[in-house]
């Protein structure tokens, strides 16, 4: 019976949708990566990694460094082992965009292969940009919210702040990801506290962090897993504002400085994303101070001609970013992994006897996965 049923359609067209869908598939899915400053850079930097595997996805993380000491001549060496590496992981998460044709509509168009691949040429682009846009404000959300067990893990996913008052500069970071704490000293360690009560950024924090005040008390392990999180509604910016618009070239250059010097080499971000909200008070405080604004040359060549250079960094807006909110991110420390070949997969057409449709399916699984220490956050935190 089934088989008559499948054999009673003429199955021509099936082997020349699985040639052409690949094409399709390719087209779709650079014109829609594309369209996103954060995926085009990092598929520019190689940080889309294709044909993942194993039970979960899992890495390996330097929580700190060996210890170094003064040598003279002739004196004797001390050898050991040491544990610098932490195993962090998450369990992969999916998504799926479906369609299908029935076999009313089938027969209506048979004998016209072309008639069915002009409605394949417009079908798989609608979805490779449906799951493009879907996956953008995956890419920011928080992978262990309430209702999110099946999501990725984006960047609100370590984003947790602690303790924070008006006069703080950054927020303390109070959060867990891929089963490790993201706050200050979980691992032990210390950082310096020269600048003194009254002049630390996050006064609960009790340090220097993220400023170094003296290098040598300041430990790899303190902050390893911690990603920085600027206040930019402090009474403390000093112009004697609390509004973005007016803290936000402060704030920027703040956050800049703090994560390349905790980053070490390369560790300047490469990206900062803001709200449209955010983004209109930026460039208007950029403006009132000069006639020319530089654009950003990388993110114009990668077709994000608004993109501005600030202090070396790619900012622009973005339509994923919540109200009140900008990211700046390293991105040579995140990789986006996909369990398929390629980053969008698909299945099908296969036909379902049941419902007399051929079934066709796009889709993603894998995971991000990111070292939080090169990321940011800034937001009104008080």
């Amino acid at each position: 019976m089934l088989s008559t049923l499948i054999n009673a359609l003429d199955t021509e067209w099936v082997g020349v949708i699985h040639q052409q869908t690949p094409v399709f598939m390719a087209g779709a899915a650079d014109e829609c990566v594309r369209g996103k400053m954060r995926m085009q850079m990092l598929r520019k930097n190689g940080r889309i990694i294709t044909g993942a595997g194993g039970p979960m996805c899992i890495w390996q993380v330097q929580y700190k460094q060996p210890p170094v000491e003064a040598y003279g001549d002739g004196g004797q060496l001390n050898f050991q082992r040491h544990d610098v590496w932490k195993q962090v992981g998450l369990n992969w998460r999916g998504y799926k965009s479906t369609d299908l044709m029935t076999e009313k509509e089938y027969l209506m168009c048979q004998g016209s292969s072309g008639r069915i691949l002009n409605r394949y040429s417009e079908v798989i682009p609608m979805h490779m940009k449906a799951i493009t846009d879907y996956f953008g404000s995956e890419l920011i959300l928080d992978g262990e919210a309430s209702g999110r067990t099946d999501h990725i893990h984006g960047l609100e996913t370590f984003m947790g702040a602690g303790a924070t008052v008006a006069n703080d500069l950054i927020a303390k970071p109070s959060d867990s990801y891929a089963g490790q704490s993201t706050a200050l000293g979980a691992e032990g360690g210390s950082w310096s506290t020269s600048l003194g009560v009254g002049n630390y950024p996050n006064a609960s924090v009790a340090s220097d962090w993220p400023n170094v005040g003296d290098s040598s008390t300041c430990t790899y392990e303190y902050d390893f897993f911690s990603p920085k999180l600027g206040n930019w509604s402090s009474t403390r910016w000093g112009t004697g504002a609390t509004t973005w618009e007016a803290n936000c070239e402060r704030v920027l250059r703040q956050m800049i400085v703090w994560m390349t010097m905790t980053g070490g080499a390369g560790g300047r971000p490469s990206i900062g994303t803001l709200s449209g909200d955010m983004w209109t008070g930026f460039v208007n405080h950029q403006s009132s101070k000069q006639r020319s604004m530089i654009p950003h040359k990388e993110a114009q060549d990668l077709g994000f001609p608004e993109a501005l250079n600030f202090d070396g960094v790619a900012i622009g807006m973005d339509y994923d970013v919540p109200a009140n909110t900008g990211y700046l991110e390293n991105l040579k420390n995140v990789e986006l992994m996909s369990l398929d070949k390629v980053l969008f997969g698909y299945r099908g057409p296969h036909f379902d006897p049941r419902t007399a449709s051929w079934l066709f399916s796009t889709g993603f699984w894998g995971q991000a996965r990111y070292r939080p220490k090169h990321f940011g956050k800034v937001f009104n935190y008080a």
